[in-house]
């Protein structure tokens, strides 16, 4: 093709027929450009399709993460409903107890569980440091995957505030240190109970009494029931994601 076209150039110039060389020329570029056209054309649409197509891979990588999530999640709601429900029991019987045996019971109800809120973010931390997910042609969905996350790094945050509060108060609050004492020796038969000063079960002004009080409420207050709502909310929010995930996976 190119000896043709350069035979057809000879030819003219050969004759001195420079204005038909010259449109032929013309002629000749316009070919030329439409040509690059067309193949940058071919090459952005490849580009686009192999785009896509990671995409459609990372949203569903990101689907099984949210997925997993869910499982996750709901098991931690179950755990923690059971908790929830043994320290319902630990403070009603805290205000009925009268002898050191009550407390004694009170503590058995009263389990600690500080599990820190998990998430698996391994897709969405990869679409964000290819960039692919700044990339992303649905915008709106965009927008929502980022939120979801960000949403869920804030109520961790909280969480791991809240086990460390209340570590902190189970541990340092020496208003405490008689109701701890007294129930480390109710496990040991050894100990003579009545040795023991108890008066501020009876007490409910009693600093060890004030203490254990608001230890069991803060502890159902924020530890369990604040965390089931944010099990539950978070359940309902990824669900909603996946749906959303679902309808763009379904237009490709």
């Amino acid at each position: 093709m190119i000896k043709f076209f350069r035979k057809i150039r000879h030819k003219l110039l050969s004759e001195n027929k420079f204005s038909k060389y010259l449109i032929y020329a013309i002629g000749e570029i316009f070919l030329v450009v439409i040509g690059i056209l067309i193949a940058l054309g071919i090459n952005n649409k490849n580009t686009s399709r192999i785009e896509s197509e990671k995409e459609v891979i990372m949203l569903k990588n990101l689907k099984n993460d949210l997925e997993a999530d869910i499982k996750r999640l709901n098991k931690e709601d179950s755990l923690y409903a059971i908790l929830e429900s043994k320290t319902a029991k630990s403070i009603d019987l805290f205000y009925k107890a009268k002898t050191s045996e009550d407390i004694g019971v009170v503590d058995e109800l009263n389990d600690d569980m500080w599990n820190v809120l998990y998430v698996n973010n391994n897709t969405y931390l990869e679409m964000i440091n290819s960039g692919s997910m700044y990339n992303m042609t649905n915008k709106t969905l965009q927008e929502k995957i980022i939120a979801h996350y960000l949403n869920l790094n804030a109520d961790k945050g909280y969480i791991n505030e809240v086990n460390d509060e209340q570590a902190f108060l189970f541990d340092k609050s020496p208003d405490l240190y008689p109701y701890k004492f007294l129930v480390n020796q109710l496990k040991n038969p050894k100990i003579d109970i009545t040795t023991i000063d108890t008066t501020w079960i009876n007490n409910p002004n009693s600093p060890t009494y004030l203490a254990v009080e608001h230890y069991l409420d803060t502890k159902q207050r924020n530890s369990n029931t604040y965390r089931r709502t944010v099990f539950k909310r978070s359940i309902r929010n990824t669900k909603r994601l996946i749906a959303e995930i679902n309808s763009e996976l379904n237009n490709r």
